[in-house]
């Protein structure tokens, strides 16, 4: 009987370190861009087809490489970053594993093409899960360009785990926006199957963020830092106060990081949702960047020290917020109706029915008020009043969410893509089966994001189909509302209240239905027999 333990064969190994590198396309571009960075690229360009499954190629202006270095490049544990233990305790650079090209070359096929600046040739090469194909000399630019494609395709297995092509694009958003929010001085372009997704120039770090973010976006995110023994962090942040959305966005020395002591101190501080853009510069050696293979974590040399500068420039950047905010009162104009009705502050909520009804008493009268259609009522009148102003009440959104669609629901949204701009909602054709949102109603939470646009598309249909009358305001007012069934907390209870109160028609929703039922108390007194002298009642004096 032989040996049952064997060594594995080189090109299983490599397939299995690549699993620990390369999960997805975004992965391919993050180590493709850190390696650019790293080269000293000024403008680097990304190029994405099957959002990366088919195509992803990444173009630097860097140094690029010899002829000599371009086989050693695609070698495991090959790195020009480190040379002894003494560079592995203070890193500086983004790559220095050794694992990154190699990695992706064993699941794809890899075309690079390189030249240094003082080469008159360039370099190209060829491999195919691993193996070199060919390499020669050839006429190139000055930097680097990687091409991968058929990402997993000997290694069917790991395909069928990636995600939807929506899904996988937003990771890449998402490593796009980080790098170009951590590098502001470097151009950066994204082709996303053969039309631009963003352009952006070399600008200053606000000019930046507003690129990426929006401009409403930026101008609800306020700047903070703070300085200690540990470092100096910086950055902008804003609280969510009615929402539960969470986008931390956290950098080592411009590195983006995954860390539990940025992200406990950032959630201590906001004490709920919000978004945080979190920049810490700290010496190499207090941090550990060689924790996870892909460089995703770190840790730190004095865990509770950094928590404790990050927490408190975090504190106070919200506390200044807050006192510059605490003695303005919003301006609201109670509602007045023609029939002397009860002003919003005479209503009492008693709560809610079945997760469809709000229960609310004022002067003698029960109301039961549907919570959709108050809703509906609200947000409409909310969407008129901007459309009315010229203000498109819109929320620009982080990274853009991606629908496919067939060409009936795209020609839908094209029909109709003047009057859902003037309700604030923005998109983009990507690709021939496919649109990018590029913001949406302010009615809308970005959480509901998706699934707002997944119900819109059918509805403009049975419009078209039914020929019914209904406005794209009113539809879109009908979709944002709060669900019948859906539970609401006591406060969320009374801002819905008080909204539909401050509306300028609280008698019927936005398709002219009715709102809620009352019912006078002396009715139920009758009904019950709750007259003078009955059970509980004040006897008469004698």
């Amino acid at each position: 009987m032989g040996p049952k333990i064997q060594v594995l064969p080189i090109h299983l190994r490599h397939q299995i370190a690549a699993g620990e590198v390369i999960e997805r396309p975004a992965s391919v571009m993050k180590e493709l861009v850190e390696n650019a960075l790293d080269a000293g690229a000024q403008q680097i360009r990304i190029e994405v087809e099957h959002a990366g499954r088919q195509l992803l190629r990444v173009t630097d202006d860097g140094a690029g490489m010899s002829s000599e270095d371009v086989p050693l490049a695609f070698t495991h544990f090959a790195t020009s970053k480190i040379y002894d233990t003494r560079d592995l305790e203070a890193i500086r650079t983004f790559g220095f594993r050794g694992e990154a090209l190699p990695s992706i070359a064993a699941v794809a096929r890899v075309r690079c093409l390189t030249r240094p600046r003082e080469a008159v040739w360039g370099t190209c090469v060829s491999i195919e899960g691993g193996v070199v194909v060919d390499i020669a000399e050839a006429g190139a630019p000055i930097g680097t360009q990687v091409e991968v494609r058929d990402l997993f395709y000997n290694t069917p297995v790991r395909r069928k785990f990636l995600r939807s092509l929506r899904a996988e694009f937003s990771h890449i958003i998402g490593v796009f926006a980080s790098f170009a929010l951590a590098f502001p001085e470097v151009a950066w372009t994204l082709i996303c199957d053969g039309k631009p997704f963003f352009e952006l120039t070399s600008a200053p770090y606000r000019e930046r963020l507003m690129a990426v973010y929006g401009q409403e976006a930026t101008a609800r995110l306020e700047a903070f830092e703070g300085e200690g023994l540990n470092g100096r962090v910086w950055g902008n942040l804003t609280r969510d106060a009615e929402g539960n959305r969470r986008v931390y966005r956290l950098f080592v020395n411009r590195r983006p990081v995954r860390s539990a002591s940025l992200y406990r101190a950032a959630q201590g501080a906001l004490s709920g949702a919000g978004t945080v853009i979190l920049f810490l510069e700290i010496a190499p050696s207090a941090v550990d960047v060689n924790v996870h293979p892909a460089k995703r974590e770190v840790r730190f040399r004095d865990e509770e020290g950094v928590y404790d500068l990050v927490w408190s420039a975090l504190s106070r950047a919200l506390t200044r917020g807050l006192r510059a905010v605490g003695g303005v009162a919003e301006h609201e104009e109670p509602y007045h109706s023609g029939d002397g009705a009860d002003t919003p502050e005479a209503f009492r909520i008693v709560g809610q029915v079945e997760n469809t009804f709000l229960l609310a008493y004022s002067k003698g009268y029960v109301y039961v008020i549907d919570q959709h259609a108050a809703h509906e009522r609200a947000l409409y009148e909310r969407l008129q009043s901007a459309i009315a102003r010229g203000e498109p009440p819109r929320r620009t959104l982080i990274a853009p969410q991606v629908l496919l669609l067939s060409a009936r629901e795209m020609d839908l949204l094209e029909q109709h893509r003047a009057e859902l701009a003037a309700c604030g909602l923005l998109f983009d054709r990507f690709g021939p089966e496919a649109v990018a949102v590029r913001a949406l109603p302010d009615v809308v939470q970005p959480r509901e994001g998706e699934s707002f646009c997944r119900q819109l598309v059918p509805r403009l249909r049975e419009g078209v189909i039914n020929r019914r009358a209904e406005t794209v305001p009113q539809m879109l007012a009908c979709l944002a509302a709060v669900k019948a069934g859906t539970a609401l907390l006591p406060e969320e209870q009374e801002r819905l209240l008080r909204a539909w109160m401050n509306s300028n028609h609280p008698d019927a929703c936005a398709h002219n239905r009715p709102v809620y039922s009352r019912l006078h108390l002396d009715e139920v007194r009758q009904k019950i027999g709750r007259t003078a002298g009955s059970c509980g009642a004040p006897s008469d004096p004698v």
